[in-house]
């Protein structure tokens, strides 16, 4: 009993996850960032709709990068969906930043998918039609891939009518209810705020990134707004910096602080 004592002491989740019994636990999805994941509540409860916002520069894409590995990393299949980078471009990204997802993706762990859009002559036919193969893709594909990353939706429902962005929404959030999970990233100018309103009631998890700049030092800020069954409490806001061997290095409280 001591030593379980002192490893409960260490990391709190060693309850959840080793003495639960599998068959009523729920999947835990982990950074293997110890000081994130931390902030985080101890990962993120699995199924989720998750809703990461931000401006440019924020730091969506390197937080899919890094929640993609640690999926990876603890034996998910991920199938990662991108607008705004090549595959090689991707996967240079990721390795660039000390993930290792080379073997993943060669051993078809990963799966990515690039999506031209840049430059296409939009349309709500066209977006429609983009919205209705990424969810029938997701859907054959969700036996196969636990997990699924968008990165980012924002090209293809700028243009999208209000009803098919939201039928769009209300379906990926049915396939949550049948094991999957799914983390899209999206500018918040992207629409209007009714509408986003709307978008962020469906999602049950809701983080939201910003810059800000303080003494002439760029500083980027992640904030929860809700995260599905979290363990324990989170830390609200949390305080961050881009390192290129490192990847999202959490600041101390004294220099995030606005």
């Amino acid at each position: 009993m001591s030593r379980v004592k002192t490893l409960l002491k260490q990391d709190p989740s060693f309850l959840h996850s080793t003495l639960i019994p599998p068959s009523t636990r729920k999947p835990i999805l982990k950074t293997l960032n110890p000081e994130l994941d931390r902030k985080l509540g101890d990962g993120l409860v699995l199924p989720t709709l998750a809703l990461i916002e931000g401006p440019n520069d924020s730091g969506k894409s390197v937080l899919c990068y890094q929640l993609c590995h640690g999926a990876l990393s603890i034996g998910f299949k991920v199938c990662f969906v991108t607008t705004e980078q090549s595959i090689k471009g991707l996967i240079n990204a990721m390795e660039g930043l000390n993930f290792n997802v080379k073997y993943h993706f060669l051993a078809g762990n990963l799966k990515v998918i690039e999506l031209h859009v840049e430059g296409l002559k939009w349309s709500k036919e066209v977006s429609k039609q983009y919205l209705n193969i990424l969810y029938k893709y997701m859907d054959i594909t969700s036996k196969k891939y636990q997990i699924f990353f968008i990165d980012s939706l924002t090209y293809i429902i700028t243009n999208a009518d209000r009803e098919d962005i939201l039928n769009f929404f209300t379906s990926i959030l049915n396939l949550t209810e049948r094991g999957s999970s799914i983390f899209i990233t999206l500018h918040d100018y992207a629409l209007d705020q009714d509408l986003m309103i709307r978008i962020r009631s469906i999602c049950d998890t809701h983080i939201v990134l910003s810059v800000k700049e303080v003494g002439g030092k760029i500083m980027r800020l992640l904030k929860i707004l809700k995260a599905k069954g979290v363990e324990k409490t989170a830390d609200s806001v949390i305080g961050f910096e881009i390192d290129p061997a490192f990847g999202l290095k959490v600041l101390p409280f004294s220099q995030a602080r606005i």
